[in-house]
């Protein structure tokens, strides 16, 4: 078995339900594995990219999806993008999901558990047209479907991007397989619809999501495969076969890179931050040693899934800065172990050597060899090149089977431990799926087998816990998170966390560290001024508003906190003036509208406050405000009929 040559005799009769029943399996064990899920909710980034954002709702207009890039109208635009991604497909299936199934995390995760199966399904279909061995085609599938390292992006809501890129990827690659194994006689049209048809599938994986560049390496390797020649001879046979497929495709990529920097072109990008990737900042070498390290990580957690964890940001997985370190020459090691089974498979023509390959070769493609990324490390990114790695496996079991044809006893005891990897991996992947239901249970999770030392996860578990009302254990989290890197959103979070419990000194320095670390950023300012705000401290809020106005001059909420707290200096026209440009952002607040009213009602603006009370009206208001505003109306009204219709003077004797 060799993947070369065409399919014997007994291979071209394989039952179809043989391949049936492999899909059945691989149903069954993705639906196990993550049938759970279907009952979480929004984790970590779904909160910002699925139910919060506009573009993922319902009443999305879909047109308008595909001249937006992935991050537009979400709260991370804020301040510009760290990496800028243009992923329409997979915002289109959030809209697309909630049209047709109905708002609520359910629906999202019951999609994001029936793509997976289908990639698996489509593992099973690439392989079984490349090799026509339905055993190693579906063990592929069934070691992909079941893999724990899988988790991440099947139990995240954000995985779907890695869901559709890989639908996609694969959707191509199995026509074009399929393309390279059409015998050169038949009409060139059947050869153009395959190579058409693979062209399509690829343009909608990149609209998913760029991994499924990985979709060429995988090509180019099983089309090396497919053909006995050597040498030039073996290039020349390959261009023969694919040259059709290999133009259709790169039209297809080149259109789309098109689309992509058209829609970058009006995108604000801003620098990789360094907690989430300090090797963005690190030196050329240093990157390229620990880029090894990371390497060889992808590699062993295929083969040891153990911890998983949400986050590996600063300082999960240290720089490399010197060659002394134990952790490179371990990573050397595990590459040569790779490099040595690459080999000897490629000696031997097993089709594991493409397996291999593309799990190394993708894994290598994120380590940050060619350019840093927004993320040191992500189990994520490993879907694609897991493919590599199930294959190679499926092949190994396979040789394992075939050696054991005279002796029944031995063919036994390898199908068992074949059934009991997958069953291990299939449990193992459930239990890891019920960490992912919420966001707090998901970063608890990972600190408790992770790296202690990621701040991201310390700051992510203390505002969590600060969300749940946990007060006391919240400020833990994020002095701890402090200690290890002083970040001035962790400031931010800590203040808050303080004030809710009462302190209001230690929430007034947190602010204060938080201003000073990052000044330009607005929320900070606001954040400082409504400390001071509420410790009487007049001037000093004052100061922070204006400070932070200066920096987001058309925030209605700023001007309206600005107002009060001129109203409380008794700076009336100050107050007027800023609830006015308030109005002016967001006319429709009735608040706002009742405020104004009483302020010009104090300063003797009868007819200024009749119509703002009747704005208020129209907006809306809730029950209390709207008797209060009633109230003021009637009397208001008394007012200006009295003087309109002044009573008669009493008769002169």
């Amino acid at each position: 078995m060799t993947g070369t040559d065409r399919p014997t005799a007994h291979q071209k009769k394989t039952p179809f339900w043989v391949v049936f029943l492999w899909g059945l399996l691989i149903g069954v064990l993705g639906w196990y594995s993550f049938g759970k899920t279907v009952a979480h909710g929004y984790i970590i980034d779904d909160v910002g990219i699925v139910e919060s954002n506009p573009n993922a709702a319902a009443t999305a207009s879909l047109p308008a999806l595909f001249r937006k890039h992935y991050w537009q109208d979400t709260f991370s635009t804020e301040r510009g993008h760290r990496n800028f991604h243009y992923r329409p497909l997979a915002i289109a299936s959030y809209a697309l999901t909630a049209r047709s199934l109905g708002n609520g995390p359910a629906p999202q995760h019951l999609v994001n558990v029936a793509l997976h199966i289908v990639v698996s399904w489509l593992v099973l279909w690439v392989v079984y047209v490349w090799l026509q061995e339905v055993f190693v085609a579906g063990l592929t599938g069934a070691i992909f479907v079941t893999h724990p390292l899988h988790t991440e992006v099947s139990a995240m809501l954000v995985g779907r991007a890695e869901l559709l890129a890989a639908l996609g990827a694969l959707g191509a690659l199995g026509l074009a397989v399929a393309a390279l194994k059409l015998p050169p006689e038949r009409p060139a049209w059947q050869h153009w619809l395959l190579a058409g048809g693979a062209a399509l599938c690829l343009f909608a994986g990149w609209l998913a999501k760029e991994s499924a560049v990985l979709f060429f390496p995988l090509w180019l390797l099983i089309g090396w495969a497919c053909v006995t020649s050597t040498g030039w001879q073996r290039l020349r046979a390959f261009v023969g076969r694919g040259w059709r497929t290999g133009i259709a495709c790169g039209a297809s990529t080149a259109f789309f890179w098109y689309l992509h920097q058209r829609i970058q072109s009006s995108a604000q990008i801003i620098p990789i931050d360094f907690v989430m990737n300090p090797l963005a900042y690190a030196g050329l070498w240093e990157r390229w040693l620990t880029g090894l390290v990371l390497l060889a990580k992808y590699l062993v957690m295929h083969f040891w899934p153990f911890p998983l964890q949400v986050d590996y940001s600063f300082d999960s997985i240290p720089v490399v800065t010197t060659w002394r370190d134990t952790r490179l020459w371990s990573a050397v090691a595990v590459l040569a172990v790779a490099g040595s089974l690459l080999a000897v498979s490629y000696r031997r023509r097993s089709p594991a050597w493409v397996g291999l390959a593309f799990l190394v070769g993708g894994a290598a493609l994120f380590s940050h060899f060619i350019r840093p990324f927004g993320f040191v490390f992500a189990e994520r990114v490993m879907y694609l090149p897991s493919v590599g790695y199930a294959l190679a496996a499926a092949v190994g079991f396979r040789a394992i089977w075939n050696s054991t044809t005279s002796r029944p006893w031995a063919r036994w005891l390898a199908a068992g431990a074949i059934a009991l990897l997958i069953g291990q991996s299939t449990w193992q992947t459930r239990q890891e799926s019920v960490f992912y239901r919420d966001s707090l249970t998901a970063v608890a999770r990972s600190l408790a087998v992770g790296n202690q030392r990621s701040v991201w996860l310390w700051q992510a578990y203390g505002t969590e816990l600060l969300n749940a009302g946990r007060l006391d254990e919240a400020v833990a989290a994020l002095e701890r998170a402090h200690a290890i890197l002083p970040l001035a959103e962790t400031c931010a979070t800590l203040a808050k966390a303080h004030l809710a419990l009462g302190n209001s000194s230690a929430a007034l320095e947190a602010a204060q560290e938080a201003v000073t670390r990052d000044p330009t950023w607005m929320p900070y300012c606001e954040l400082l001024g409504v400390i001071l705000f509420e410790t009487e401290q007049l001037d000093a809020a004052a100061t922070q508003f204006e400070a932070a106005l200066t920096l987001a001059p058309e925030d209605a909420r700023l001007h309206a906190q600005l107002a009060v707290i001129r109203q409380r200096q008794g700076q009336t026209s100050q107050a007027i003036r800023h609830y006015e440009l308030a109005l002016r952002f967001q006319p429709d607040e009735p608040r706002w509208w009742a405020a104004l009213g009483r302020l010009h009602l104090a300063a003797g603006n009868t007819e200024q406050a009749w119509f703002c009370y009747r704005q208020a009206l129209e907006g809306r208001p809730d029950p209390a405000l709207r008797n209060e505003v009633e109230r003021q109306l009637k009397d208001l009204d008394a007012h200006r009929q009295t003087f309109s219709n002044p009573s008669p003077k009493p008769p002169q004797h």
